[in-house]
């Protein structure tokens, strides 16, 4: 039985998994703590649902042999999307201060990580289905070896996580975003002979 989610974090507190604790220090502050986009699970799922309709329609119609391999063959769909489902809620990406982390794994839990301080440069991308679902993808550049994560597709809420982000790694030092905050922190300077300063 997998035990390693069960409970809060004595640290965070509630919606935050006690397994975390393992993984950050004393000193890190989480800013962001999230699941995939729910759109990883479409496929397996409408993958299964034909599989079902197509033995509704066709099993009843063909001989004893046929029905079994279609039945069998349901039931490798339904145990993908069973295992799918089951990593999914298991998975986590999780953005602290210093590290952006995804702790993944089912039987064997793995935790790969990129340094904030390692990050030189940043790609948002959002595909046509990303912007209709409101998913998107981090590409990270690293200076030096490669890291263990580079890439994170499928995070939900991309906007606001983009920004936190890139906060994190170009202006360390400005004030957060919070959760709800949906303005840009981006200075804007005005040019001294600008035509309201004027008093003629």
């Amino acid at each position: 039985m997998v035990r390693y989610m069960a409970g809060f974090s004595e640290r965070y507190g509630p919606g935050v998994p006690k397994e975390l604790d393992r993984y950050l220090v004393p000193s890190e502050e989480i800013v962001f703590l999230l699941r995939r986009h729910w759109v990883v699970l479409a496929e397996p799922f409408l993958t299964t649902m034909l599989g079902l309709l197509l033995l509704a329609v066709v099993g009843g119609r063909v001989g004893e042999p046929v029905s079994t391999i279609l039945t069998v063959g349901w039931l490798l769909l339904l145990s993908r999307l069973i295992l799918v489902a089951w990593e999914w809620w298991y998975e986590l990406v999780v953005a602290t201060d210093k590290r952006l982390m995804l702790v993944h794994g089912v039987v064997t839990r793995k935790v790969d990580i990129m340094p904030m301080s390692k990050v030189t440069d940043m790609r948002y991308d959002r595909t046509v289905t990303g912007q209709v679902f409101g998913y998107g993808k981090f590409v990270m550049e690293s200076a030096g070896q490669d890291q263990a994560l580079s890439t994170i597709n499928y995070i939900p809420d991309s906007d606001l996580h983009y920004q936190q982000i890139s906060q994190l790694i170009f202006a360390p030092g400005e004030p957060r975003l919070t959760k709800g905050a949906r303005s840009s922190r981006v200075p804007v300077t005005e040019p001294e002979d600008a035509w309201w300063r004027r008093k003629d």
